[in-house]
């Protein structure tokens, strides 16, 4: 009877241990899939905000490039 118990014991504990490593596993594909979709949104937000600086590049770049023509023109 004591043997029993104990049998039942470990079985019930190996049970518990294998839904805590299951837990375990949906956790860690969780925090893949999270980290991944976290990764995706920040590359698409850089890729924005470097569409954006290259269109304020070009425009400041024509300003500059307008600003010296009419400063050479004056000159000549």
């Amino acid at each position: 009877e004591t043997l029993q118990r104990i049998v039942s014991t470990l079985a019930n504990k190996n049970d518990e241990i294998h839904n805590f490593i299951d837990m375990l596993n949906h956790t860690i594909k969780n925090v893949q899939v999270n980290s991944s979709n976290a990764i995706s949104e920040l590359d698409e937000e850089f890729d924005g905000l470097y569409s954006i600086l290259d269109e304020m590049k070009g425009s400041m770049a024509s300003t500059i490039q307008q600003e010296e023509a009419c400063k050479i023109q004056a000159l000549q």
